[in-house]
């Protein structure tokens, strides 16, 4: 890992700390940040971005520095925070939205404090998904932040500011990956929530005029709304009987109207009625991140599935991550066997507990097999297995052709379908790729 700050690329790094998070919910929006330190003895300043990649020069992050601090002769810690960090800086004027694009409302709100009362546009992307989407009702004074929050909660998204150079405003993608189980370092945590029985929104309507004294309005600063409020839950039935009654409601979020309310309701009951939640430590060198939907291996017959809302990473030669997933469910799994064999006899055999439904492609391996006086080694007459599984499971049998045979009493060495061959000084067979 490396961070690049102001051009210049910083390799000798320690203490690198990077747990990124996002919320499906929409309830908040996370301010990632990363922290590390440096050896150097440049002064690095405030004010500018910090960018931190791998070692393949992927980027990570893309963060603003926030704080910069010498600690000792020839090592600085910083600390670089995401953009959403910037917009809390930046108070807005109330507005009243009409079928206001969705594109344009957030074009006046990704914006963040330039210094000497002047503001700056902050980098964003809004997903193809949503450009349709109008934005109707009142938003009071209140920060760029809060407003991109109100924003993308009633639009179904979430905020992406990790492994990117921009705050990308996404759709929750229902796209399942499969963390293969030699990626899981050890068993995975379950734990369960209270049931939640049921969601509830405050939808509203605004009638420009002057309010009544026993009315409830808003205003711009120029005109007045009357305020109109109407209820919409949606029930959880498929809680017990003696569940206590758990009902998540959303209040005072005046972008909430009838014809958006039933789409935000089966949004918040999507996650909220899933109480499970799953801790693993895997093998991550940014092939999972938040906002991902994986299925992992509770066990390795116990396939769990939801969304990853944070990683925290630790590195070293290769990176880890405690991933939490959360609205997780249990996914019906089956067995799929691969049988190896050569003229009819079983080389070996591989066992694969997948989720139902999986399209699995396996590459089928090379055997070094050992038996009446010869070590062979065996290659497949086809590359991988692939299929998809069903519930009953499924039994593969692989071909294998002898690529090597070497006599263990003379010697003698019969190459038969290789690329390629190397004996070193010491005797030792080094096998090129199998034609």
């Amino acid at each position: 890992m490396y961070v690049t700050i102001d051009q210049t690329d910083y390799s000798v790094i320690r203490n690198l700390s990077f747990a990124p998070q996002t919320d499906f919910t929409g309830s908040t929006i996370p301010i990632n940040e990363f922290s590390v330190e440096i050896d150097t003895d440049d002064a690095i300043a405030y004010g500018q971005y910090a960018e931190l990649y791998d070692d393949l020069d992927n980027l990570w992050a893309k963060y603003w520095i926030v704080y910069a601090e010498r600690l000792s002769a020839g090592v600085m810690l910083i600390r670089a925070q995401s953009d959403i960090g910037t917009l809390d800086g930046v108070t807005l004027p109330a507005v009243m939205y009409s079928g206001a694009a969705i594109g344009d409302v957030l074009d006046d709100t990704m914006v963040r404090n330039a210094g000497a009362g002047l503001v700056a546009t902050v980098d964003y992307s809004l997903d193809s998904s949503f450009s349709g989407l109008t934005i109707t009702g009142f938003c009071p004074e209140q920060t760029a932040r809060e407003r991109l929050q109100w924003v993308c909660f009633v639009a179904g998204a979430y905020v992406k500011t990790f492994f990117n150079d921009e705050i990308e405003i996404l759709p929750i993608d229902n796209t399942t990956t499969l963390v293969p189980i030699d990626k899981t370092f050890s068993k995975p945590t379950v734990n369960y929530s209270d049931f939640v029985t049921g969601v509830k929104v405050i939808g509203y309507s605004f009638t420009q005029g002057t309010p009544a004294t026993t009315d409830e309005y808003v205003t711009d600063g120029t005109n007045y709304y009357i305020v109109t409020k109407q209820e919409y839950l949606l029930a959880n039935s498929q809680v017990p009987a003696s569940a206590a009654d758990n009902v998540v409601t959303i209040d005072g979020v005046y972008l909430i109207n009838s014809g958006n309310a039933s789409g935000i309701l089966s949004h918040m009951a999507a996650l909220y009625f899933k109480r499970t939640e799953v801790e693993a430590d895997l093998i991550d060198n940014a092939e999972y991140i938040p906002g991902d939907k994986l299925t992992v291996y509770a066990d390795r017959d116990l396939l769990m599935s939801g969304y990853a809302k944070s990683c925290v990473f630790s590195f070293g030669k290769q990176a880890r991550a405690t991933v939490t997933l959360t609205a997780a469910e249990g996914m019906t799994g089956a067995k799929l066997t691969i049988l190896y064999k050569y003229d009819g006899v079983t080389l070996n055999q591989a066992e694969y507990y997948l989720p139902v439904g999986y399209e699995y492609s396996i590459t089928n391996p090379y055997l070094d097999w050992t038996m009446n006086g010869h070590r062979y080694i065996f290659r497949p007459t086809t590359a991988a297995v692939t299929g998809t599984l069903t519930s009953s499971g499924a039994t593969e049998t692989v071909n294998y052709a002898v690529a090597l045979d070497l006599d263990l009493a003379t010697g003698v060495l019969d190459v038969i379908s290789v690329d390629s061959v190397t004996v070193d000084s010491s005797g030792d067979y080094a096998v090129g790729v199998i034609a």
